[in-house]
């Protein structure tokens, strides 16, 4: 019974987590219907579903970070309700919202310049802010590849990838600081206040996480 309320709990949870960003979205595009049947620059289309996918991807993220942290933390029906192949599938759409926030943001801008846009995939902190805030987003998707390459180890039992996986420790503030500096949804009151509150329960539940590693090494590791 107790598994059954908090898996209810969690659902809620993720459906608020996915609200947010599509609301915000929504607001900001307005109905995507109309990129298709009026005229909208080139690659706009593309341009604006990219948007949403980098919105729910950092969501996931979220998502998947804080349960993950709280598994360790909470009770036994916490646990049965937040099963590691459900980390696993949250991993799985995190990544490919992730790649395909990427993907369409390259599909777009080649659309929009008359060619393939290869430069994008090219770190420059050099020729200005846009450039530089979309090399920490390209930053951060490398670094998610990697995690999630040694998460896919991990789960077929190859333990020394485990710090490959801890990498999110450094996504999740390349992609906060990315959102925020360029996504114009990011910037509005309701997504700013939303990524603060992520950023704030995840550096919390962090921090106590850390805290029951030390207090109870001499049971073994707390991840």
């Amino acid at each position: 019974m107790k598994s059954t309320v908090t898996s209810i709990f969690l659902a809620l949870i993720a459906i608020v987590a996915m609200a947010i960003p599509l609301f915000a979205w929504w607001t900001s595009v307005g109905n995507p219907a109309d990129y298709f049947v009026g005229y909208s620059p080139p690659g706009q289309k593309l341009y604006i579903f990219s948007k949403l996918a980098g919105l729910m991807a950092i969501c996931v993220f979220w998502l998947q970070c804080l349960l993950a942290l709280t598994k360790r933390l909470a009770g036994p029906a916490y646990r049965a309700a937040w099963s590691s192949r459900s980390h696993r599938l949250l991993g799985i759409v995190t990544f490919s919202l992730a790649f395909l926030h990427v993907a369409l943001f390259f599909a777009a801008a080649s659309v929009r310049a008359g060619k393939p846009a290869w430069g994008l995939f090219l770190p420059n902190f050099t020729q200005g802010y846009f450039n530089q805030s979309v090399s920490l987003g390209l930053i951060a998707f490398g670094l998610l590849c990697v995690g999630f390459f040694a998460g896919w180890k991990l789960a077929s039992g190859r333990g020394r990838w485990r710090i490959g996986h801890y990498l999110w420790i450094i996504v999740f503030p390349l992609v906060f600081l990315h959102a925020t500096a360029i996504g114009t949804e990011s910037q509005m009151s309701l997504m700013m206040y939303f990524l603060v509150s992520m950023s704030a329960t995840l550096l919390v539940i962090g921090v106590a996480r850390f805290r029951g590693l030390f207090t109870l090494n001499q049971k073994g590791s707390a991840w």
